[in-house]
C-alpha cells in the first residue's frame, strides 16, 4: 500500500490550550469528522487512551481501532489508527496573535478494497481534499468564541 496524506491548517479565535483540549476529548470526533460515523470502547483519556471506530469512505464502513500517541496540552495531539484504514491524524496549536494556528496532518494508507476500483484516483483526491477542508472549518466554527 501506498502512504498517502492531507494538510491543512486554520486559524481559530481561542487559545491553544483550548483548542487541544477539545481535540483530545474522544467523544467530540464525530461532530468535526465527517466521515467518522463513530467511536466506542473508549479507554483512557491521554497518551495510550483506545477507542474502536467506524469511518465511511466513498459509502464503503470501515472499522478498527485507534490508540493516543501524543497529547501534550495546548501544544499537540495525535492518535493512530489500525484495522479497516491505517493512518495517523496529528494536530498541532500554536499561539498565533489573539488566537491559534491549527496545523492538521493526516497520513493514511488506503484500504486493498478501494485501491481495486478502477478509475477512482481523482474522486480519491477530490474527497481526501475536501475531508480535510471540512475537518478544518467544522473545528473553526466549534472552537471560535
Amino acid at each position: 500500500m501506498t502512504t498517502q496524506n492531507a494538510t491543512a491548517e486554520v486559524q481559530v479565535n481561542n487559545s491553544p490550550q483550548a483548542v487541544i483540549d477539545y481535540i483530545a476529548i474522544i467523544e467530540n470526533r464525530p461532530s468535526y469528522l465527517p466521515s467518522l460515523k463513530s467511536v466506542t470502547n473508549i479507554t483512557g483519556d491521554s497518551v495510550g487512551a483506545s477507542w474502536t471506530w467506524c469511518w465511511s469512505l466513498l459509502g464503503i464502513d470501515f472499522e478498527g481501532t485507534a490508540t493516543c500517541t501524543q497529547h501534550e496540552p495546548g501544544q499537540s495531539y495525535a492518535f493512530k489508527t489500525e484495522g479497516g484504514i491505517e493512518s495517523t491524524f496529528t494536530y498541532l496549536a500554536e499561539a498565533d496573535g489573539t488566537g491559534t494556528k491549527l496545523t492538521i496532518r493526516v497520513d493514511f494508507e488506503l484500504p486493498a478494497s478501494i485501491l481495486s476500483l478502477a478509475g477512482l484516483d481523482g474522486l480519491l483526491a477530490s474527497a481526501k481534499q475536501k475531508e480535510i477542508e471540512t475537518v478544518t472549518e467544522n473545528l473553526k466554527t466549534i472552537l471560535n468564541q
